[in-house]
């Protein structure tokens, strides 16, 4: 059976003094006398004394710590963007609390709850691809804890969100693939009720129409967001007689997914079909051909998530207004496009 943590109570007992003296001298208050000091925090280190952060954050209502839910934790791209929140909270003395949705919604709810129950001092989330209602949301607003929200957000909620220019940035992908040749380009897109999914739409479609092409609705294909779920997509759409001859996917994973059906069926990429994704993945990288894409600079969007979280954490003027920061994303030309 594990030993009972050591409490400030069994300091106090050895040394015959009060919790109160051993809480002072933990924190090296001058009121207590410098041996009374010494002698505490040393029985402390020799007993491994840590001090319960629970116990802290509600005597302080201060946990120095933050929480971060993503919709997946092997994401490189979601990866990246705790890096950058992490830069940010190391400089101010936070730590970072990491916990992943798996794209589930109840998997979102319960981190939320579980980031409130432990009193963290703000949370940055990005929504999981089966939120649909925001009840949990609306209570972290409710308990008057910070938040942001980055990547996946929703028009349904006033909170303070940092995106990418995703209606800018799919147009410049499309843009590109136009100008390399292609003709009937499909969009593999996911539900229809996210966010950034329709801003992607909007720039896919602006494109088309700025190159005076037709906007054909058979070419846009709603997936999960899997490779395999792509795959067949993509098979279905390329054994047609009209096929696409280019595919822009709204995330790398189902731009991978285009690019194995068309290896499947033995057509050419780029020159029979070219493929460009979204997110700069590491898999985006080592593909072959390796695969383009638009970088959405995850490391900087940490980074304004977590400066718009502080700003409300240290109650700097206007931080409660409901602001958002736009991060540029930059297309990566790639072999899968270069024609």
């Amino acid at each position: 059976m594990a030993n009972k943590p050591v409490t400030i109570k069994d300091i106090a007992e050895k040394l015959n003094i009060s919790v109160s003296t051993v809480s002072r001298a933990l924190k090296n208050n001058p009121e207590i006398s410098l041996q009374t000091r010494e002698a505490v925090q040393k029985l402390a280190k020799e007993l491994k004394y840590q001090p319960n952060p629970l116990a802290v954050a509600l005597k302080t209502q201060k946990s120095n710590t933050i929480g971060v839910v993503v919709p997946q934790i092997v994401s490189s791209f979601y990866a990246s963007v705790v890096k950058g929140i992490e830069q940010v909270a190391d400089e101010f003395g936070y730590q970072v609390f990491v916990s992943s949705s798996n794209e589930k919604m109840e998997k979102e709810e319960k981190n939320v709850n579980g980031f409130l129950n432990m009193r963290m001092d703000g949370i940055i989330l990005s929504l999981s691809r089966a939120t649909s209602t925001y009840d949990h949301i609306h209570k972290i607003q409710d308990m008057g804890v910070p938040m942001v929200l980055f990547d996946r957000t929703s028009k349904e909620l006033e909170v303070s969100k940092v995106v990418a220019d995703d209606a800018a940035a799919a147009h410049a992908a499309v843009t590109h693939l136009i100008e390399g040749g292609a003709k009937r380009i499909a969009f593999l897109t996911g539900p229809e009720y996210m966010l950034f999914g329709r801003n992607r739409m909007r720039g896919y479609k602006k494109a088309l129409k700025e190159k005076g092409m037709e906007i054909d609705e058979t070419l846009i294909s709603r997936c999960d967001f899997t490779v395999e779920d792509a795959k067949n997509a993509s098979l279905e759409l390329l054994k047609r007689s009209n096929r696409p001859d280019a595919f822009f996917a709204i995330n790398d994973e189902l731009a991978i997914g285009a690019m194995t059906a068309a290896k499947e069926l033995g057509l050419k990429i780029p020159d029979e079909v070219a493929v460009v994704g979204f997110s700069n993945s590491r898999r985006s990288r080592y593909m072959e051909p390796s695969m383009s894409t638009m970088d959405q600079n995850p490391k900087q969007v940490g980074r304004e998530a977590a400066k718009l979280l502080f700003d409300q954490m240290e109650d700097k003027p206007g931080a409660k207004d409901v602001k958002e920061v736009v991060v540029h994303a930059d297309l990566l030309v790639r072999t899968s496009s270069e024609r």
